[in-house]
């Protein structure tokens, strides 16, 4: 295994780092291996390691490329935090595909993964990547921003089920309309999707995980959901691995610890003609 940190090139000159799990060719010459391009959760306010790394690593070590993409968070900066982390995940799935060969990234099976806020981010990604506007301001082609494929983990996606009454939060997250509900930016050009979370999640409302599917269905996006019967928010891969120490056994899920296998074997099913 080779960890690289990336730096990746946005407009007006700024940039955005991400650590790079990538796996060596061995003894298939040639080979060219799914990436994942990761965003953790944190609230917007911090990226969570238990995701950035952990998850990371455990989805490397079943045969993925992983990209932890350390997004822009809030501050105490005037303005709204987006477009910014939309830029940034868009322009690392370009970058990873400009780069695949010196990667080892099949550039056809380039999947985001993205865990609570992150998921807001990846769904954001999902909804606009066609889109003449985002191609645009980035100066890249759509076809480089593509998601091959997307997981979302627990995933907010509409900003107003989470921050009820607070439209001061909301508008330093964005202050552009649509990406407030990304439930609403499903299409005919979003990827298939892996979705799941808790019924029991009381952090982020399960309409999020709802409301999206409802999206995908209409728009007849290919899909697979869970929703597990229990489990908190957050638990990542509900081993003991990421529990939180103030959580205790509450983190720890086998059911629901089995969601990276499904998501794993989703994963190499959407490419297995790639």
């Amino acid at each position: 295994m080779s960890i690289i940190e990336l730096t990746i090139p946005l407009p007006n000159e700024n940039l955005v780092t991400a650590t790079a799990y990538v796996l060596p060719i061995t003894t298939q010459k040639n080979k060219a291996f799914p990436g994942i391009v990761l965003c953790a959760g944190g609230s917007f306010k911090h990226l969570s390691q238990r995701e950035n790394t952990l998850a990371a690593l455990a989805f490397h070590s079943r045969g993925f490329n992983v990209y932890s993409l350390n997004y822009s968070l809030l501050s105490s900066e005037t303005g709204s935090l987006y477009p910014a982390p939309l830029h940034e995940i868009a322009s690392t799935v370009a970058f990873v595909r400009n780069n695949a060969k010196k990667l080892n990234q099949d550039p056809n099976a380039i999947i985001t993964l993205g865990f609570s806020a992150g998921g807001h981010i990846v769904s954001a990604l999902a909804g606009t990547w066609a889109t003449v506007k985002l191609a645009s301001e980035l100066d890249l082609t759509n076809e480089s921003i593509k998601p091959n494929a997307q997981i979302l983990a627990y995933p907010l996606t509409d900003l107003t089920s989470f921050f009820t009454h607070k439209s001061t939060e909301i508008s330093r997250i964005t202050t552009i309309p649509e990406l407030m509900n990304t439930q609403k930016l499903v299409n005919a050009k979003t990827p298939p999707t892996f979705i799941w979370n808790s019924y029991t999640d009381t952090a982020v409302p399960l309409s999020n995980t709802l409301g999206y599917i409802k999206q995908l269905a209409k728009n007849k996006i290919p899909f697979e959901s869970h929703i597990f019967s229990s489990g908190i928010h957050g638990t990542v891969l509900a081993n003991s691995l990421t529990a939180r120490p103030e959580k205790g056994s509450s983190d720890i899920n086998a059911h629901v610890a089995t969601w990276v296998n499904l998501a794993i074997e989703w994963a190499f099913f959407q490419f297995k003609n790639s």
